[in-house]
C-alpha cells in the first residue's frame, strides 16, 4: 500500500482501526468547533451589524464547503477501494486527480464567488447597515477558500488510507494558528498589550484563510516528500478523466446529501415550526442544538472515519468486515448516545439556566435535551450509516438514507408537530421521532438487505501495448 504510514484496514479488528482514527479526529472537530465559537466572541466586539453579517455568511459557506465535503468523500472512497484491492502503484495517480479535481472546481466558485457576492448577499435580505460588512469578510473568504478546502481533501486522502493522526494534527494546527491570528488581525488594540491590525470582518476571514494556508503548505510537503502520494505526471488524460469521473460519481451524491440536514433545520427553526412560538423559543432549540453537537463530537468523527474501511474492506471483497464495520458503529451510535442523553438529562435544567435568560428559552432547551437527545443514537447511525456506503462506492444508499431522515422524515414531522401541538414540544417531537424511525430503518436495511460489496467505477479501456515495442533490443 502506499505511503509509509498507510494501515491495511483488510486485517485486524474492524472496530479497532475505526477507534483508532475516530480518537484523533474527535480532537480535530472539536479545535475546529472551538474556532467558530472564537470568531463569533471577536466579531461581536465590533458591534451587532459586524457579527450579523458573518452569522449571514454561514449558510452560504456551508453551501460551499458541502461542495469540498463531497469531493472529500469522493477521494476517501476511491482511494481506499485502491488500497483495499492492493493496487498501490494507483494511489498517487487518484489522490493527485483527487486534489487537482477539488482545487479546480473550487477555484471557478472562488472566482464566481468574488464577483457575485454583493449581488448574492443584497438577494438573500441582507440590509444597508449589513451588507458592506458581509462583502468585506466573503470577499476574502471566496478568495482564500482553495486555501481552506486543500488541507481538508489532503486530509481525508491520507485517511483513506488509515492515517487520521496527521489529518487531525492539520485541524489543530489550523484552529491555534487561527486562534492566535484572530484578535490581531480583527482588533485595532490587542488586550491593552499591542496594537492590532483593526482589518475588522475581513481580518476573522483573513485569519481564517492564512491559517489554512499554512496547514496546506505542511499537508503538501507530507503527501509529496513524505509519503510520496501525488503524482504530477499527466501524460494519460484519459486516466485523469476516468478518475475524476469515479471520484465525482460518489462526491456530488454526498455533496447534495450535506445539504439535507442543514434544509431540515432551517424549517425546524422558520415560522412555519419554531419560530411560530417566539424568539426564545428559537434560541432555545439553537443553543440546545449547538451544546448537543459538541456532546456527539465523536459521532461525527465516526461518519468521518468508517468510509475509509468500508472502502478499503470493499475493494478487497471482504464482505464480512463491512459488514462488521457497520455494525460495531452502529453499537457505539447506540452506546455513546444513550450516555450522551443521559447527562443531558441529568443536566438540562442547570445548562439551560447558564446559557439562556429567558424562561421560555430554558423550557424549550430543557424540552430538547429531554425529549429529542434521547433520540442522538438515531442520528449517529444515520451518518455512519450514509458515509459507510460513501466508502463502498455506493452513495445512491447514502443519499437515500440522509433524504429519508431530513427530508422524508424530519421537515414533514415538525411542521405536524408544529401545527397539531401548538407548542415548541411538537417541533421537537418531530425531530426526535425522525430519529428514532430513520436509525431503525438504516440500521434494519443495512444490516438486513443492503449489498456489502464495492462498487466501481466503469472500467477504463487501456492503450494496447505495443509487443513490438516492449521486444529486447
Amino acid at each position: 500500500m502506499a505511503g509509509r504510514s498507510a494501515h491495511d484496514m483488510t486485517q485486524g479488528p474492524v472496530f479497532g482501526h475505526i477507534v483508532r482514527m475516530m480518537m484523533p479526529m474527535s480532537f480535530g472537530i472539536l479545535a475546529m468547533m472551538l474556532v467558530g465559537i472564537v470568531d463569533t466572541y471577536w466579531v461581536g466586539t465590533l458591534g451587532t451589524a459586524q457579527q450579523a453579517a458573518v452569522q449571514m455568511s454561514f449558510p452560504v459557506t456551508m453551501l460551499v464547503m458541502s461542495v469540498s465535503i463531497g469531493l472529500g468523500a469522493g477521494a476517501v472512497s476511491a482511494v481506499s477501494r485502491a488500497a483495499g484491492r492492493k493496487d498501490g502503484s494507483s494511489i498517487p495517480r487518484i489522490s493527485t486527480d483527487a486534489m487537482t479535481l477539488a482545487l479546480l472546481l473550487v477555484g471557478i466558485v472562488s472566482f464566481i464567488g468574488v464577483l457575485t457576492v454583493e449581488d448574492i448577499f443584497r438577494a438573500l435580505g441582507a440590509s444597508d447597515t449589513m451588507l458592506p460588512h458581509v462583502v468585506d469578510y466573503m470577499r476574502v473568504w471566496f478568495g482564500g477558500i482553495v486555501l481552506i478546502v486543500g488541507p481538508m481533501v489532503a486530509g481525508n486522502i491520507l485517511r483513506a488510507l488509515g492515517n487520521a493522526v496527521i489529518p487531525s494534527i492539520m485541524m489543530m494546527a489550523a484552529a491555534a494558528i487561527n486562534l492566535v491570528l484572530d484578535p490581531v488581525f480583527i482588533l485595532d488594540d490587542v488586550f491593552g498589550l499591542f496594537p492590532g491590525l483593526g482589518w475588522g470582518v475581513s481580518g476573522a476571514a483573513l485569519a481564517t484563510v492564512a491559517a489554512n494556508a499554512c496547514t496546506f503548505l505542511m499537508v503538501l510537503w507530507y503527501l509529496v516528500f513524505r509519503e510520496k502520494l501525488l503524482d504530477f505526471n499527466w501524460e494519460d488524460l484519459g486516466e485523469v478523466w476516468h478518475h475524476w469521473s469515479d471520484i465525482a460519481r460518489v462526491g456530488i451524491p454526498a455533496c447534495i446529501s450535506n445539504i439535507f440536514n442543514p434544509v431540515a433545520m432551517t424549517v425546524a427553526m422558520s415560522g412555519l415550526a419554531m419560530a411560530r412560538f417566539g424568539d426564545a423559543a428559537v434560541g432555545g432549540l439553537g443553543v440546545a442544538g449547538r451544546l448537543e453537537a459538541f456532546a456527539i463530537v465523536p459521532l461525527f468523527a465516526l461518519s468521518a472515519c468508517i468510509g475509509a474501511v468500508t472502502g478499503q474492506n470493499g475493494g478487497a471483497e471482504r464482505i464480512d468486515r463491512v459488514r462488521e464495520a457497520f455494525r460495531t458503529s452502529f453499537l457505539f451510535a447506540l452506546a455513546w448516545g444513550l450516555g450522551v442523553a443521559a447527562v443531558l438529562w441529568i443536566f438540562a435544567d442547570v445548562l439551560a439556566a447558564i446559557f439562556l435568560p429567558s424562561e421560555a428559552g430554558q423550557a424549550a432547551a430543557v424540552a430538547y435535551w429531554r425529549i429529542a437527545a434521547l433520540t442522538i443514537a438515531g442520528y449517529g447511525i444515520t451518518i455512519a450509516g450514509s458515509a459507510g456506503f460513501n466508502g463502498l462506492g455506493r452513495p445512491s444508499y447514502g443519499m437515500m438514507i440522509t433524504a429519508g431522515r431530513a427530508l422524508g422524515l424530519m421537515v414533514p414531522f415538525v411542521l405536524l408537530g408544529s401545527f397539531l401541538v401548538n407548542a415548541p414540544v411538537g417541533v421537537i417531537g418531530g425531530i426526535a421521532a425522525a430519529n428514532v424511525l430513520s436509525g431503525l430503518a438504516t440500521a434494519l436495511f443495512v444490516l438486513t438487505r443492503a449489498p456489502m460489496t464495492a462498487k466501481h467505477g466503469k472500467a477504463r479501456k487501456r492503450k494496447p501495448v505495443d509487443a513490438a515495442a516492449e521486444e529486447p533490443a
